[in-house]
């Protein structure tokens, strides 16, 4: 599976430009005055009007001493909206802008093709604590940049500062989006987003997003609009809650790629969240699912590197959740959300005081499965919980936590871990009775938990599981051991305390395995149980048996005995010559006669005087003539 996911993450995304026509029409030439104190609203408006009626070209924002305050704006057809170097188009501030408490957004256009906004001016949304941050609802407060059912939409290098709320709202049903080169740098702030984006086809790369929220948020509640093939690349994330999927994924999100970027003091790194919404909370359930990431920098993430989970509303921040907490949620079976086929990759995250490593926490009606943590390593005060998830791989990964501290923690989990890189110590675990199965190939797990192994096989290949406790498996479960040559003694559980086992116990051959005795199990108390020997290697004629002695459980492995040689039965002289027989032979083998008048020579100096095969029964008979001249005559038989 993770071969798979690993090689099929989609290229990045090459969304179609906007064709925009070369005209160019200045705001100034409209009656646009960038002095800071006039309202352009209708200057600038004229210009898209005019721009729109040649058939569209570029509405120019020039450098100016001061602000081109601004009212609503509604793009056209083919326009491109141009903030030039040193200008600054700002929004009417709060007390001054129309619509009182149902405002109107800043820039906008609905059902839209071909359109631009650009430039390496600066768009001001003159948000402020005590303006539009001032305690005001989201829905009292406009956005900055929304566009809806946009085809070929374009945004590059303009700055975007202080939004009311979310500072660009891609939404509904767009396709071929670029955005790229741009800045947001706004302070913290309530639900000021970077980038709401929902759309197929899209790439967000080369740009600088902090704010008050999500950095980037992808999904919808809208259960036909859809967020496909996105790739997010080459940007650097300060404050905010890192790239987001969710809270509502009603429309689905998939086949998103995020590569090459960093991630600098965010709430967050890699962020997934939603609910089942019967509670009346945020978030709609969805299906999110072959999501990539890929070559990740975080720094001083505040929350949580890696962030994935299903409880939103009832948690908002999924700090402190325990394998109790996790056990005792309410199950649905209406809008759940879906995470699946996850691939994170190549991954190295601090987590500053008070921050968990991370959690995968899917629903229990419905876990998070096909997740794959590869060359994955983050520093963290805290565990990384895995709850309600399977076929999740954590590979050459480590999860680093003040000594002391387990790294993983899990509850109704299916996991597996593989190391085959050289220094990465083993990993701590803790959590809860459940149906967690394990397995380890390369690699060490330790645990004081006695309770936490359920009845789905536990898999131990050159690796150790060492439970610093008693252990008591339930005769349910099912242990898996793979041996050979490199896991001589390796692949087995260290109990330091009684063991109590009823399991069933399955070997499987790896290279070198061979006759000789292997310890599956050690413990330094008691012992009870009866453990039975279930699958076994097919090499014909070896045996297996389970042994006890103090302290251990071994497997016995007893190769056959080598077969006895065939032997001369009788001897007898007849009137054709010398007559021998004998049994022992392959049946319907090959066999030869040697005679030798010394019998100290080598066999390769005697004479061959038959060649002849077994009976059936391996069996066999020959004569020799009598050589009357001869003093003596001894026979050899040879088998090739």
């Amino acid at each position: 599976m993770a071969a798979g996911l690993l090689s099929a993450f989609p290229a990045l995304g090459n969304p179609t430009l906007p064709t925009i026509p070369p005209g160019v029409f200045n705001v100034t030439s409209y009656g646009a005055i960038g002095d800071g104190v006039t309202t352009n609203t209708s200057a600038i408006s004229n210009a898209i009007v005019a721009a729109s009626t040649a058939g569209g070209g570029t509405v120019e924002i020039p450098a100016a001493a001061g602000a081109y305050l601004c009212g609503p704006l509604i793009l056209r057809n083919s326009i491109n909206l141009q903030i030039d170097s040193g200008a600054t188009l700002k929004m009417l501030p709060f007390g001054k802008w129309p619509g009182g408490s149902t405002p109107p957004d800043f820039i906008t256009g609905s059902s839209l093709h071909d359109i631009e906004i650009s430039g390496s001016g600066t768009i001001d949304g003159s948000g402020t604590s005590s303006g539009w941050w001032n305690g005001l609802s989201t829905s009292a407060r406009p956005y900055m940049i929304t566009l809806s059912s946009c085809q070929r939409l374009l945004i590059q290098n303009v700055t975007l500062i202080n939004a009311p709320k979310m500072h660009i709202s891609i939404k509904n049903k767009g396709g071929n989006i670029t955005i790229q080169g741009i800045t947001i740098n706004t302070p913290v702030s309530p639900n000021t987003d970077g980038i709401d984006l929902v759309g197929t086809n899209c790439l967000v790369q080369n740009c600088s997003i902090s704010d008050g929220d999500d950095n980037v948020a992808l999904g919808t509640s809208s259960a036909n609009t859809p967020t496909a093939l996105t790739t997010i690349a080459n940007c650097t994330f300060g404050i905010g809650h890192g790239v987001s999927i969710g809270s509502n994924t009603a429309g689905g999100v998939s086949n998103l790629t995020v590569i090459n970027c960093t991630f600098n003091g965010t709430d967050y790194g890699i962020r997934m969240k939603s609910d089942d919404n019967t509670s009346g909370g945020s978030g709609e359930g969805g299906v999110a699912q072959n999501l990539f990431y890929y070559n990740l920098g975080m720094t001083n993430i505040v929350h949580g590197a890696i962030v994935i989970y299903s409880y939103y509303s009832e948690y908002g921040t999924p700090s402190g959740i325990t394998p109790f907490i996790a056990s005792t949620q309410t199950v649905d079976i209406t809008t759940v959300p879906v995470w699946r086929n996850i691939v994170i990759s190549n991954v190295t995250a601090t987590v500053a005081s008070g921050g968990i490593a991370g959690i995968i926490w899917g629903r229990i009606e419905l876990p998070v499965t096909n997740i794959v943590l590869s060359h994955v390593n983050i520093t963290a005060p805290k565990t990384f919980d895995v709850y309600n998830t399977y076929a999740a791989q954590f590979i050459d990964s480590q999860v680093t936590v003040p000594a002391g501290n387990e790294a993983l923690t899990i509850l109704n989990a299916g996991l597996t871990l593989t190391n085959d890189v050289a220094g990465i110590p083993g990993v701590t675990f803790d959590g809860l009775t459940s149906t967690n199965s394990l397995a380890l190939y390369q690699a060490a797990v330790s645990m004081t938990a006695n309770d936490a192994l359920g009845a789905n096989p536990i898999t131990l290949d050159a690796s150790a599981l060492i439970i610093s406790n008693s252990l008591s498996l339930p005769g349910s479960t099912v242990v898996n051991f793979v041996l050979g040559t490199n896991n001589v003694n390796v692949a087995h559980v260290l109990t330091t305390g009684s063991l109590t086992l009823n399991s069933t116990l399955n070997v499987a051959a790896d290279t070198g395995f061979s006759a000789g005795t292997y310890t599956l199990f050690s413990y330094t108390g008691s012992f009870n149980g009866t453990p039975v020997l279930g699958t076994t290697p097919a090499i014909p004629g070896y045996t297996y048996g389970i042994t006890n002695p103090p302290g251990l459980v071994q497997l016995l492995v007893q190769a056959p005995a080598p077969p006895s040689p065939p032997i001369f039965g009788s001897i007898s002289a007849t009137a054709n010559g010398l007559v021998m027989s004998g049994s022992g032979g392959t049946t319907n083998g090959t066999f030869y006669v040697l005679v030798s008048t010394n019998i100290a020579l080598p066999p390769n100096q005697w004479t061959p005087v038959a060649t002849n095969p077994f009976d059936a029964s391996g069996n066999f008979i020959f004569t020799n003539a009598i050589n009357p001249g001869s003093p003596q005559r001894f026979y050899l038989l040879q088998i090739p």
